[in-house]
C-alpha cells in the first residue's frame, strides 16, 4: 500500500513539474545571451501598437478629404428628375433654395440611408415655394455636426450641393451629399430688398422736397 501511494505521489510530482515547465516556457523565452524576456511585456507592447494603429486609422477617417469640384457635373434639377438613371453613380453639382430638413431620404430599404447615420434635407422647386420631394438628399450626421453651413441653414437660402447619385428607386434620384455651400442668404436678400425699398422712398421724398422748394 505504501509503495502504491509513493508511486502515485511520484507520478503527481512529475505531472506538476511538467506543467510548471510548460508554464515557464510560455511565460519566458530566451533572447540574445540567454536573457529571459517576459512574454506578457511583448503582448502589451503589441496590443499598444495595435491600439495606436486603430486610433490613427480612426483619426484619418475623421479628417474628411476635400472634394475636387471639377469632378462634379453641373446638372439642372429638371434634367436630373427627368432621367435619374442617366446619372446613377455619377458625381453631380446642383443648386436650389433650401426648404427644410425632412425624413424623405431615410430608412427606405431599396435606397437605404439609416436615420441614425444620416439627415435628409429638401429644396424648393425652381421659382416656387413647393418642396421638391422627388429629389432625395442624404447627408452624414457625423459630417453635419461640424458643418456650420448645415447648422445655420434657413428657409430660402440658396445652396450648392456636390453629391453622388446612389439610387434611382421609385424612378427618382437619391443623392449622397458630399459637400454643401451657401451661395446666398434668404435674410440678406430680404434685407437688400428692404434697403432698396427704403432708398426708393427716400429718393422720392427728396424729389418732392426739391420740387416744393423750387415752387417757392
Amino acid at each position: 500500500m505504501n509503495t502504491l501511494r509513493k508511486s502515485q505521489q511520484a507520478i503527481l510530482l512529475l505531472v506538476i513539474l511538467f506543467l510548471s515547465s510548460q508554464l515557464y516556457s510560455y511565460s519566458f523565452h530566451p533572447v540574445g545571451r540567454g536573457e529571459a524576456v517576459f512574454n506578457s511585456q511583448s503582448v502589451i507592447v503589441e496590443k499598444k501598437s495595435k491600439d495606436e494603429d486603430k486610433k490613427e486609422d480612426t483619426e484619418k477617417k475623421k479628417k474628411k478629404e476635400p472634394i475636387v469640384e471639377s469632378e462634379f457635373q453641373p446638372i439642372l434639377l429638371g434634367t436630373l428628375l427627368e432621367k435619374p438613371q442617366d446619372f446613377l453613380n455619377k458625381k453631380i453639382k446642383i443648386r436650389g433654395k433650401f426648404s427644410s430638413f425632412t425624413t424623405l431620404a431615410l430608412d427606405y430599404e431599396p435606397a437605404l440611408r439609416k436615420a441614425k447615420d444620416y439627415i435628409s434635407l429638401c429644396i424648393f422647386r425652381t421659382d416656387s415655394k413647393i418642396p421638391l420631394s422627388e429629389l432625395k438628399l442624404a447627408y452624414p450626421i457625423e459630417d453635419a455636426k461640424d458643418n456650420v453651413v448645415i447648422r445655420e441653414l434657413e428657409e430660402g437660402d440658396l445652396i450648392e450641393m456636390y453629391g453622388q447619385v446612389f439610387s434611382t428607386a421609385l424612378d427618382e434620384p437619391w443623392v449622397d451629399i458630399l459637400s454643401i455651400k451657401k451661395l446666398e442668404s434668404a435674410n440678406k436678400k430680404s434685407d437688400d430688398s428692404d434697403k432698396t425699398t427704403a432708398e426708393k422712398e427716400n429718393n422720392t421724398n427728396k424729389g418732392k422736397l426739391q420740387k416744393k422748394n423750387k415752387n417757392k
